[in-house]
């Protein structure tokens, strides 16, 4: 391989398949009661969603910083001719000013920085393009070019089961997330270009589940009706996140195996336990 892949931790992939495409996953950093933890590497998601309820609002993030991807530039140029870097959306975190910083003081290789405009699994769809991209021999640019189209058409719909925890962090009002909490109200949200939009609210979590299968079946049939490649994510979920992706692959043809993952602790500590959602892209 010429080229390596590097994201952050949010991007919720599977160790397996981290591990077989050679992706860097670089972790973003979580503060919970005063003590520092590297997301994804000295907790679970598991071990997080059991903690977080007792931690009564006493918790952060941090973003990757400049000087971690100058390490891990240094250390990639070892191995590569090329370095691609693919981060979250530029609306929700400052981590591609980071790296583009960190890119333009770096010589040592080309460094090329993509700005995925999505998140969780939406941009880990975008990364294993790249990825399988650079395994075939792509170059920098080709993988680049790769990832960027598919940025351009992925997709990520998904729905909350409490504000609580988007009341703490402030991203919502006090009062509405105390009224929709009463009424059970489940917003399912679709974020794409860096945006989240609220496409629907329904009065349960099935209901939720049921809209986002009739909405992956809307872009679908939008779409040439080619197969999409799916990723179902949780948080803390699993038996729903399995119920959608069965809602899903009884509307539409999958390319490939169903990739199921939980929702990385630096994610889930702005939206609580009972998150699930899904991320398609046309194969």
């Amino acid at each position: 391989m010429n080229v390596a892949v590097v994201t952050g931790s949010q991007t919720c992939l599977p160790r397996e398949l981290v591990e077989e495409l050679d992706i860097t996953v670089l972790p973003y950093t979580l503060v919970l009661d005063g003590r520092e933890y590297l997301d994804g590497v000295d907790m679970t998601p598991e071990e997080f969603y059991r903690l977080l309820p007792a931690l009564n609002g006493r918790y952060g993030t941090s973003s990757i910083s400049p000087g971690l991807f100058l390490e891990t530039f240094q250390k990639l140029s070892r191995r590569y001719r090329g370095i691609l870097v693919i981060t979250i959306s530029s609306s929700m975190s400052g981590v591609y000013n980071n790296a583009r910083l960190a890119a333009e003081s770096f010589r040592d290789v080309p460094v090329m920085v993509l700005d995925s405009g999505t998140a969780a699994l939406a941009q880990g769809l975008v990364v294993l393009r790249a990825a399988k991209a650079a395994k075939a021999g792509a170059s920098l640019e080709e993988c680049y070019r790769v990832a960027a189209e598919a940025a351009s058409r992925v997709r990520l719909l998904a729905y909350i089961s409490t504000f609580e925890y988007l009341r703490k962090s402030g991203r919502v009002k006090a009062v509405a997330a105390l009224a929709a909490d009463a009424l059970s109200i489940k917003p399912v949200f679709a974020f794409r270009e860096g945006k989240v939009d609220l496409v629907g609210r329904r009065r349960s979590a099935e209901r939720a589940r049921e809209l986002i299968a009739e909405l992956v079946l809307g872009y679908w049939d939008e779409n040439e009706r080619k197969p999409l490649e799916l990723a179902v994510f949780h948080a803390s979920s699993p038996s729903e996140a399995d119920d959608l992706a069965k809602r899903i692959i009884s509307r539409v043809p999958v390319a490939g195996e169903v990739i199921f993952s939980e929702f990385t602790p630096v994610m889930g500590i702005h939206t609580g336990p009972g998150v699930v959602g899904a991320a398609f892209l046309p194969s």
